[in-house]
């Protein structure tokens, strides 16, 4: 039997990725060239508790080239995301596609939100909608409340010469959507992001075994989640206190990664079927040589993402991604109830 402690998911690590092919979306313009391609992007999110809805409202994409001008991609109308909580495991919305940009390699990206009501709000699981903003909009530094600002994705991309790549931007939300303290009655959305290119991803999926989900350690606690950490964390013999991760700090904008220790990449809720069994899914997952460990907890409601919270979890699992593939993953082994 095993009772693991590892860290909290709100330190998600950010890394360059992959994600699915668009079908549609709006058009746009950029600055073409010679060697022009195409470039489609889509939105997905990370689940996040206490809150019902996410709408979020896009009004358009910066590029940075590694060597040229800013390349600009307007929305022929803004890009409206009722609720981002619904894009979980594989779903996705696209925001622009196929919008011609010079080929080559790209530094980083921005995507503006026009914040507050109506364009951009939370619901939460309790209490009335409330104004979303980036850091900024709420005190009108960017002009006027609801001017758009953007959130930047310091990720490096790369899109091929006569070519085209599907990118798909994943917010983070359990680490960057906040509540200010002092009863402030807005949300802020901070730069907790990860950009993914789907040739590179595949899926992680399975099931929690029922025997698991009702023991003694279970019993009485919520938040059923799977964690994502990259490389074999038992062949590592990494230990609890290997894994730290101070999150982002009340009002700051900046990921702290001067820290050592693994990082939780990315999580999924585990929910009953119809058939009353108990499954998950993880979504654009990037391959990569070393794999990845997936860990069950059934304590996930005592992360939060303002602390650096230890939680048990039941049982790691390593597993490794295949680009295009679905990897099954079943969790059996039934923890041990903690001493009272």
């Amino acid at each position: 039997m095993m009772n693991t402690r590892l860290n909290r998911l709100a330190g998600y690590s950010i890394f360059a990725g992959l994600s699915l092919v668009l079908l549609s979306g709006c058009g746009g313009s950029s600055s073409g060239s010679a060697k022009s391609s195409t470039a489609s992007f889509s939105v997905t999110d990370a689940p996040v508790d206490d809150v019902e809805a996410v709408k979020i409202t896009f009004s358009r994409i910066d590029l940075k080239p590694t060597n040229g001008d800013i390349v600009s991609l307007t929305f022929d109308e803004p890009v409206v995301i009722d609720n981002l909580l619904n894009l979980t495991g594989n779903a996705a919305s696209p925001i622009i596609s196929d919008a011609v940009v010079p080929a080559g390699n790209y530094q980083w990206l921005r995507i503006f939100v026009t914040g507050g009501f109506p364009d951009s709000t939370v619901l939460p699981k309790l209490g009335n909608e409330a104004d979303l903003f980036i850091p900024g909009q709420q005190n009108g530094n960017s002009g006027n409340n609801g001017t758009p600002s953007s959130l930047q994705l310091n990720t490096g991309f790369t899109v091929p010469a006569g070519g085209s790549a599907d990118f798909t931007i994943d917010f983070v939300l359990h680490k960057g959507l906040t509540k200010p303290a002092n009863d402030k009655d807005y949300y802020l959305l901070r730069p907790a992001m990860r950009l993914l290119n789907n040739v590179e991803v595949g899926t992680i999926a399975g099931s929690v075994d029922s025997t698991v989900i009702a023991s003694n350690a279970c019993s009485g606690i919520t938040g059923r989640k799977v964690y994502l950490y990259e490389g074999d964390l038992n062949e590592n013999a990494q230990l609890p206190d290997d894994f730290y991760d101070p999150g982002i700090n009340a009002g700051s904008d900046v990921v702290d990664n001067d820290v050592s220790g693994q990082r939780p990449i990315s999580s999924a809720e585990v929910s009953q079927s119809d058939t009353g069994a108990y499954t998950f899914e993880i979504g654009f997952v990037r391959a990569i040589e070393v794999g990845y460990s997936v860990a069950f907890t059934c304590q996930a409601s005592l992360d939060e993402p303002e602390s650096d919270d230890d939680i048990s979890f039941t049982e790691v699992i390593p597993v490794d991604v295949t680009p295009g593939q679905t990897t099954t993953v079943s969790f059996s082994e039934v923890p041990v109830a903690p001493e009272s």
